[in-house]
């Protein structure tokens, strides 16, 4: 046997030991960066939901529900609500509502996810 054969075979496994580890250190950042992102867009989501949470409890309790099947002026058709801590707009609207046949009435309310 050669004996530079000995010192080409050791920079060759370093070479392809370096390239595997920089190949799983790739695919563990790809990992972690798509957890970061999926937990952010989780938790934009949820605030969201939680802002339109609020805002409709706030409307419902202001519509005074006791008075519903008589009193309709108290039920605006659609509205709209900036939440003052981080200036989120929520829209609301309604339909549906009859005093003659009684139907229900359908309230849709839009979140704004950003």
């Amino acid at each position: 046997m050669r004996p530079g054969w000995k010192k080409g075979s050791a920079l060759l496994q370093t070479l392809v030991m370096s390239v595997l580890l920089s190949m799983i250190a790739v695919s563990m950042m790809k990992w972690v960066l798509a957890r970061y992102t999926m937990s952010g867009r989780n938790y934009r989501s949820m605030q969201a939901k939680a802002h339109t949470q609020y805002y409709g409890s706030e409307q419902f309790s202001r519509w005074n529900p006791v008075n519903y099947p008589v009193n309709f002026a108290s039920v605006p058709t659609s509205g709209s609500y900036t939440i003052p801590s981080d200036n989120k707009v929520v829209n609301f609207s309604r339909t549906g509502i009859n005093p003659g046949t009684g139907a229900p009435m359908t309230v849709t309310i839009t979140e704004d996810p950003d």
